[in-house]
């Protein structure tokens, strides 16, 4: 296959841009929201095929595409990890999430590429969150909309430098790592 066809099934496409937020994974390819890193002409059949037969069964402590990051406030610049409430041995990710009339504690899992949440409160699917530093109580905001959704990205410093920005919409896997030059 090359770039701009797709397969007789209509089940892939092959698309080639200029930038997909994460160069420091560079090459990158992205398959149904999930980002492989140094990728080459040779690596594509190989992912498409555990696409296919392997879906979403597996494990993310044996992919070697999801890593950790340590993220802190963009505000205060105060850590933001949580060492108390680990997810597959990593510390999660804690901010303060708001909703409609809900106010409460939100984490996200640390490792990049797994969008696995915990959350006082229920957050209905497609719903927009506000989200705030827990330490310092800024708005995290940003002016950069979600590429997949329009909604706000969620700006997060990431501990060895760059930024991780994630999407504010609730089921949106659209996330950027920018790790700078």
């Amino acid at each position: 296959m090359r770039a701009g066809e797709t397969t007789a099934d209509r089940e892939f496409s092959l698309t080639t841009v200029n930038c997909v937020g994460a160069c420091a994974l560079g090459p990158v390819a992205v398959v149904d929201g999930e980002y492989h890193r140094n990728t080459n002409s040779k690596s594509v059949p190989p992912i498409i095929h555990q696409c296919v037969h392997d879906g979403a069964a597996q494990k993310v402590s044996a992919d070697d595409r999801i890593f950790r990051v340590a993220v802190a406030c963009p505000v205060c610049n105060r850590s933001l990890m949580d060492h108390e409430h680990l997810l597959d041995g990593a510390p999660m990710i804690q901010i303060t999430a708001t909703h409609g009339s809900k106010h409460g504690w939100l984490r996200l899992s640390s490792l990049y590429g797994d969008y696995r949440i915990q959350s006082e409160q229920e957050i209905p699917a497609e719903t927009i969150v506000t989200f705030f530093c827990p330490r310092c109580h800024a708005e995290l905001k940003q002016t950069r909309a979600c590429a997949r959704c329009d909604a706000p990205m969620i700006p997060l410093l990431v501990r060895e430098g760059g930024i991780l920005q994630v999407c504010s919409r609730r089921g949106c896997k659209e996330h950027m790592l920018d790790l700078g030059d």
